[in-house]
């Protein structure tokens, strides 16, 4: 017996170390609208998995560049925001968690943008490119915390929702639904990923 459990015991390790060397290579992105604790949930899960945090791009970079960000983003900075998550999509090491995801700029291109070409232009490159291994869905569940940058304009961040969950649903993504506090939301996704 005591043979038995001392095998089974270096088999379960090895079996742990394989499945951590395997969520070291993960792509994990968080998706939803504007103000539901995505960058709270990428931190929390790039930490507790021990792999790279993708930023968000938009506070980050583009804010401090000057760039509008809101329901009328322009044409220039749309493209400029996908081309950037994808670069950094593309060449970040995996395993990584991102603070938004390619999806995030065709859901807000396709509403902001009045020009078919463009988010034709858009639309081809996040389908051809938006490769993740899980996708975390964060509902509105809560106030979004106003931080002068983003539109605070209720009714536009159901919108984002409401087109964000029929896109995810007509290309058949596979989501991690998480809902509760910042903290349930966490361990639920980990759940799933584990």
């Amino acid at each position: 017996m005591l043979f038995y459990l001392f095998f089974y015991n270096i088999e379960n390790k090895s079996k742990r170390r394989e499945k951590m060397r395997n969520s070291k290579k993960i792509r994990i992105a968080t998706a939803g609208s504007h103000g539901t604790g995505k960058t709270f949930l990428a931190k929390k899960l790039a930490r507790r998995l021990g792999i790279n945090y993708i930023h968000d791009i938009v506070r980050k970079e583009a804010v401090p560049k000057g760039f509008e960000i809101n329901e009328n983003t322009p044409l220039e900075v749309q493209l400029w925001l996908v081309m950037r998550q994808w670069e950094l999509e593309r060449t970040t090491p995996p395993g990584w968690v991102a603070d938004k995801c390619l999806f995030d700029y065709l859901i807000y291109g396709e509403i902001a943008l009045k020009d078919a070409k463009a988010k034709k232009v858009i639309r081809d490159v996040v389908l051809k490119n938006a490769k993740y291994d899980y996708v975390v869905w964060v509902p509105i569940e809560f106030p979004m915390e106003k931080d002068g940058v983003r539109s605070e304009k209720e009714n536009f961040r159901k919108e984002v929702e409401r087109r964000y969950k029929n896109l995810l649903k007509k290309l058949g993504v596979k989501l991690i639904l998480v809902s509760g506090s910042k903290k349930a939301r966490v361990e639920q996704a980990l759940r799933r990923i584990h």
